[in-house]
């Protein structure tokens, strides 16, 4: 009888071990992040500008403010973001009466992966897909006396577009500062704010030409949305963290 209860004893025993073994708590660490960001981008207007200097024209610069919206999920050390950025319109009083205008927006999707994380702090690179539209807008600024004149005198108002795809590939590195959750809160989900900085380089594989009203117009110029950026970005997030057993 001893020796069957000591049999049973130890089978029991070891049953108990494989399962404990088998079940193991594993940890999967989701994060969505909302982020915003100011920023300053680099861009080539050099042969926009070779066809505006026989008419006269100033340089139109190459150096621009952007302001961006992204969001993004991070599963464990993968990110997945979309972003929209705005580059805020610049505008130079031209000869003759003229203004020019240069601004735009591109929209993204990329993806990423975190190099190095801690408690506080993140570090990751990435690449993106982009598209993006420019417009370069002239508008006469002649002056007039009254509002007969106003309406029967012919402007020379138009613009001209440039749209296209580029690479966007960079590092982004976040400073995280955990937030107080609220009582009712999942003490698994913790809420957090993000500040960090974002430096990249816009690669685009070939020029575009100018289109006005969606044509081709003869003697357009080109333009290159390439160049380096640099970005301050605050964002809100919340991680969750799911327990599995394997």
């Amino acid at each position: 009888m001893k020796k069957i209860v000591s049999l049973a004893t130890l089978c029991t025993m070891l049953i108990l071990n494989a399962y404990a073994q088998d079940s193991i708590p594993v940890s999967r660490n989701k994060y969505i992040q909302f982020d915003a960001g100011i920023g300053y981008l680099r861009t080539n207007m050099s042969s926009v500008n070779a066809s505006l200097k026989p008419l006269g024209y100033h340089a139109i610069r190459d150096n621009y403010t952007t302001a961006s919206f992204s969001t993004a999920y991070f599963y464990n050390r993968f990110l997945f973001r979309g972003e929209a950025s705005l580059i805020l319109p610049h505008s130079i009083n031209q000869p003759d009466n003229m203004k020019t205008t240069f601004g735009g927006y591109s929209v993204a999707a990329g993806i990423g992966y975190v190099v190095m994380q801690t408690p506080r702090s993140r570090l990751y690179p990435y690449v993106a897909i982009q598209g993006f539209s420019t417009r370069l807008k002239f508008t006469d600024r002649t002056p007039v006396k009254d509002m007969n004149e106003l309406i029967s005198t012919s402007r020379r108002n138009s613009s001209i577009q440039f749209s296209n795809a580029s690479i966007d590939a960079g590092i982004q590195f976040e400073r995280m500062i955990t937030l107080k959750n609220n009582q009712w809160d999942c003490p698994q989900n913790n809420k957090y704010m993000t500040i960090g900085f974002r430096l990249g380089y816009n690669w685009s594989p070939g020029t575009v030409k100018a289109r006005y009203n969606g044509a081709l117009i003869t003697g357009a110029p080109e333009y290159n949305f390439q160049g380096p950026y640099l970005k301050v970005m605050i964002g809100l997030g919340k991680k969750i963290r799911n327990m599995k057993w394997n």
